[in-house]
């Protein structure tokens, strides 16, 4: 299935996006709903022209938002450009940071530029759903929008990040059923890619994980409780963003204007403008 919110009108809803292009319109009010099980799940008899109305971000309002770092090549290089090497205890359990639920943009959304920044960056990566059981439900593709130059300020206190991150990250354009999807012993297998002002600049498999979703989300349970629509990100696939490309043309970052877009196969495309 392909999950959506839509926009109708003065309306938000909850639908499934179908082959034909029409969105049928689920009984639930929101996703999260639709992701807790029971009635919301019922399909009901109301059709809207998906040209006829606007998606946004499939969980405009999620619990909670948690993003990984489980591409060893990406970890690898950032600690490069510090001078150092990867610290022994990434390789004992798959860390994450904790991201701002207000911050989630769809797709179409326009991203502003934090203040401040001139170092703005993208992260080509998917995310995990979580559904009523505790356990992955669906995926979607999440542009971790970060703010290099904010974020290695903040960073060297020892706590972060939080401004160069919390401003913006985008979901979309719809949720995947993992029934799906090719995910077999506990790992997505997507070719992903992500252009910029319509040239590709970055493209990986998702396998190339180091660690998989199963202990990604068995980490993230420990000693607490998952919720239905919370959203595990995977952190950025090996050379997904410009702190490992390089910067635009050799001298420049994401500025207003420039469009970004991420793409995988049955996942669709996440686009989304710097203004």
């Amino acid at each position: 299935m392909r999950l959506v919110t839509f926009r109708d009108d003065d309306d938000v809803r909850p639908g499934e996006l179908g082959e034909d292009g029409d969105v049928r319109v689920l009984a639930g009010p929101t996703l999260v709903d639709w992701l807790a099980g029971g009635a919301a799940r019922m399909p009901t008899r109301v059709q809207a022209d998906v040209e006829k109305v606007s998606l946004i971000a499939p969980l405009p309002h999620p619990p909670a938002v948690r993003d990984f770092f489980a591409y060893e090549g990406h970890v690898r290089a950032g600690w490069k450009l510090r001078g150092g090497e990867i610290p022994e205890a990434w390789y004992d359990a798959p860390v994450f940071y904790f991201s701002n639920p207000a911050g989630i943009v769809g797709p179409g959304e326009k991203v502003r530029r934090p203040q401040g920044c001139r170092m703005l960056d993208f992260e080509l990566e998917v995310a995990a759903v979580i559904g009523a059981d505790e356990e992955i439900a669906a995926f979607t593709l999440l542009n971790d929008w970060s703010a290099r130059d904010l974020q290695a300020r903040e960073m060297s206190v020892g706590l972060g990040p939080h401004k160069g991150k919390d401003f913006a990250t985008s979901l979309g354009p719809w949720l995947r059923t993992v029934d799906e999807l090719p995910f077999a012993e506990g790992r997505l297998d997507l070719e992903v890619a992500a252009t910029i002002n319509g040239r590709e600049v970055a493209r990986a498999n998702t396998r190339e994980a180091h660690w998989s979703w199963p202990e990604m989300v068995a980490h993230a349970r420990r000693d607490t409780r998952l919720r239905p629509g919370d959203v595990l990100g995977s952190g950025t696939v090996n050379g997904g963003c410009l702190l490992e490309l390089g910067p635009l043309d050799g001298d420049r970052w994401l500025e207003p204007g420039d469009v970004v877009a991420l793409h995988a196969e049955g996942l669709g495309t996440l686009e989304n403008e710097i203004v």
